[in-house]
């Protein structure tokens, strides 16, 4: 229960633009699983771009809460930013 809490916490700190803050916060919490825990986890790495990370974390929510809307919509903004492509850097 109190860790239910903490990732409330941490996930309303990431909203906040405080992720480094609520980095520090996550480490205490003990991993479980959770679809809030990989999800608050998959919403710290997204904000450090570690997109693998965040990735797998999102995929976990959907394995334990396969309509998360909020896990699919951060997974589709995580392919959009992955898939990328802008021509005008290859234009000399």
């Amino acid at each position: 229960m109190m860790n239910d809490n903490r990732l409330a916490k941490v996930i309303d700190l990431i909203e906040q633009e405080k992720a480094t803050e609520a980095r520090r916060i996550f480490k205490d919490i003990s991993a479980e699983e959770t679809a809030e825990y990989y999800f608050a986890k998959g919403m710290l790495a997204h904000k450090f771009q570690k997109w693998g990370e965040a990735i797998n974390a999102f995929n976990k929510v959907l394995e334990i809460e396969p309509k998360n809307s909020d896990a699919k919509n951060n997974l589709h903004i995580i392919q959009n930013i992955l898939n990328f492509w802008n021509p005008e850097m290859f234009n000399p």
